[in-house]
């Protein structure tokens, strides 16, 4: 089993990544009020700030907040929209990111084999593909 250093470092590393999708996720959302997808989206916003409180406490509870967890104030990382150029392709490159981020969320698990937070990060890239697959269009 991994010790609680290294599964410290894996919970730091996706709670600072959900922190970006939760921003980006936001952008988008806010952007979408005459899509079909709007709520979709919402509900994706509120999952990921459920689970970045939900990884942050479990991230805490390792011996206190580690220096490599950053502020979620400082998170914002340019407006999605914007670099995506339209709503759709922004949906298109958020769905792109959301899967990304369940793929490492899924190598950060195996990484850490058996120790609990593991279920965690198995539990976060289920619930990212499942609203990934969610946005795809029909």
């Amino acid at each position: 089993m991994a010790d609680e250093q290294e599964i410290d470092k894996h919970l730091v590393a996706v709670v600072n990544e959900v922190l970006d999708a939760v921003y980006q996720a936001k952008q988008v959302a806010w952007s979408a009020s005459p899509s079909p997808l709007r709520e979709e989206l919402r509900e994706l916003v509120a999952f990921l700030i459920d689970q970045s409180g939900r990884f942050m406490v479990a991230e805490e509870s390792i011996g206190g907040r580690a220096p490599g967890m950053a502020s979620p104030s400082t998170h914002n990382r340019g407006n999605l929209v914007v670099e995506a150029g339209s709503h759709h392709a922004a949906v298109s490159l958020l769905t792109s990111r959301v899967e990304a981020l369940a793929r490492h969320a899924r190598t950060r698990a195996a990484s850490i084999g058996d120790a609990p937070e593991a279920q965690m990060l198995s539990e976060l890239a289920d619930g990212l593909e499942a609203r990934a697959r969610r946005l795809q269009p029909s």
